[in-house]
Parts: C-alpha cells; structure tokens; sequence
C-alpha cells in the first residue's frame, strides 16, 4: 500500500521546483522565504494522522480459576478482553487435585485467581499466591454454606483417600448462590478493566438470565420422590430444590462391597427411594444390582471438571431435564 508520504512527494517536489523557476528573477533571497514557507505548508498536508487507540487490550486479562464453573463464568462475562485457564486434567476431581509447582507459579502470576469458597480446592490454603489478586466468590453467600456432619474418609480408587471437609463445597449447584458467583466475577473484571465493563455487564446479565431460566424450572418440580446419591456432592441442590436426597460414599467406577450393599439396603427399607443419582455412570453390573432393587440411575454430573462436551449450561439444562423426568414435570 502507497504512503500518504509517498503519494505527496511527487506534487510537493513539482510545485516548489516550479515557484523556484518562477521566483528566480526576484533574487535568490525571495526565493528561499517563498520555497520555505510553501515546504512547510506542503509537509503539514501530507503529515500522517495520529494512529487510532487499539480497540481492544493489546494483552488479555489473566485469569485462573479453581473449579471448571468458574471458569465458565469468567469466560461469558468476559469474552475476548480476558485469557481463562483452569489446568485440571480432564479425569481428576478440580476439588482434590493438587497442582505441580510449576502451575502453582503459573497461578501466581495471573492477575486474578477465581476461588470458590466452602472449602474447596485445599492446596489454596498453604499456596503462596497474591492475596490482592485472589477472589473468593462465594465470601457474599459464605453465610448459606452447608456443614458436614459425621465426616467420612473413603477413597476414589488409585486416586487416594481423602474427606469432604467440614462445608458441602459443590455450591454451585444452587443456581441462586451460582448467581452471587457470577456477579462477584462481573465487578472483579469490571474494576480491573474498567473501560469494558459495559460489556461485562451486558454479558453477566445474559448469563443470569440462563442461570435464572434453570432455577425457576428446578424450583417448579412436581411431585418430589425420594432419592439416594451415590456421593454426597449433592447437598446444595437438594436444599435449593427441596430434594429427598440421602447419600452413600461409591465411585462410578468401582463395585461396592457386601457392606455398601447392605448400608443401601438399609435405606431403601427406610426411604423407599425409586432413584439413584450418580455424578458419571457406573459400572453396568452394578446398574443391574440396582435395578433389581428397584433403582434407577440418574446420571447428574456436577459439572465440578470440563465436560468432554458442551458447557456448563449445556450439562446443567441436562440435568435438570433428568429431574424433572424423575418428578414427573
């Protein structure tokens, strides 16, 4: 592409060659004044106008986030003006996953660290991370968290034994306090990045508006059966939806013993339950032994980790059309 420096040399240079023919009879004195004024006009109309400001960050805006629901929050809130990473492996669990040194320093330089609150993600207790630029989304709604009683240590198999902590830490599964997450994200980015929180804003309200779509459909279940969970991940969203909901400690991947087998035995001859939710499905021999007692697996993912397909709200639509099949809405 031609220059604008380059389209006005070549008028520039006839012009003052021309006055200089022109002015040559009235002495050489008269001659400079003349080509200096009209060379200073010239490079004034050929000067490049000043460059536009980029209309977006030359940079994205770091963020890290402890659990895969934030992440996909910070995602719609902030599109392209923010650089999400959640460094999970697919295949572990974001809440007992415990980071290598080298993505601890990576989450110590992002410029905001996502937290969930209740509990979740131990390493963030004893990681030396900034405390200015972690946000725990949850401190608003930390008085509605729910406590553990009767702690149980179990195992997930080769992944090694560990609790569930003194607080229920799946928080998000009450989309209401989902919202108060969402809206903590929306005034971090918003004063951290100021000149786009318009768009902050437009997006964080169409991301409520999903969320608020879900809770109301939940909140209108019918009939309410009674229900077991496999794992007790589910507390937040039997209290918000008023679920019957008693859970045992088994893993999709492994077959309870004799005694799992009669602890559940135990509490179908109490509850009654007709369901069985499960956070991935389990093996197909222990769905026969549940159907032959009566259960069906309801398969309800948690969505704590990246599905292998979909999002977060494609996974929670999912979820509550299961429900609301199990309730006959």
């Amino acid at each position: 592409m031609t220059s604008s420096t380059a389209r006005c040399s070549q008028p520039r240079g006839a012009v003052l060659a021309v006055l200089q023919r022109s002015a040559s009879a009235l002495g050489s004195a008269v001659t400079f004044v003349l080509t200096s004024a009209l060379t200073v006009v010239l490079l004034g109309a050929c000067a490049e106008a000043p460059s536009p400001a980029p209309a977006s960050d030359p940079v994205p805006f770091s963020v890290y986030s402890v659990n895969y629901p934030l992440a996909y929050f910070a995602e719609r809130i902030g599109g392209d003006h923010v650089d999400v990473t959640f460094p999970v492996p697919p295949d572990v669990d974001p809440a007992f996953w415990q980071p290598s040194p080298e993505i601890v320093a990576e989450y110590q330089r992002a410029q905001l660290v996502l937290l969930n609150g209740a509990g979740f993600a131990k390493w963030i207790d004893t990681a030396p991370l900034p405390s200015s630029r972690l946000l725990n989304t949850g401190a608003l709604t930390s008085g509605q968290f729910i406590s553990i009683e009767n702690t149980v240590q179990h195992s997930h198999g080769s992944k090694g034994d560990h609790s569930h902590g003194e607080l229920a830490f799946t928080t998000w599964l009450d989309l209401d306090l989902a919202a108060g997450q969402v809206r903590a994200i929306d005034a971090a980015l918003a004063r951290a990045l100021p000149h786009h929180a318009p768009a902050f804003a437009e997006q964080t309200s169409a991301l409520l508006d999903d969320l608020a779509a879900l809770d109301e459909r939940l909140l209108a279940l019918g009939d309410k059966p009674p229900m077991l969970a496999s794992h007790p991940v589910y507390q937040y969203l039997a209290r918000r939806y008023d679920l019957d909901l008693r859970a045992l400690h088994w893993e999709p991947d492994l077959a309870p013993d004799d005694e799992s087998w009669a602890t559940l035995d135990a509490m179908l001859a109490e509850q009654g339950a007709l369901w069985m939710l499960w956070e991935a499905q389990p093996l197909a021999s222990v769905v026969t032994e549940l159907q032959r007692r009566g259960l069906t697996v309801l398969v309800i993912d948690p969505c704590g980790n990246r599905p292998s397909s979909g999002d977060f709200l494609t996974v929670m639509q999912d979820n509550v059309a299961k429900l609301a099949q199990a309730c006959g809405s």
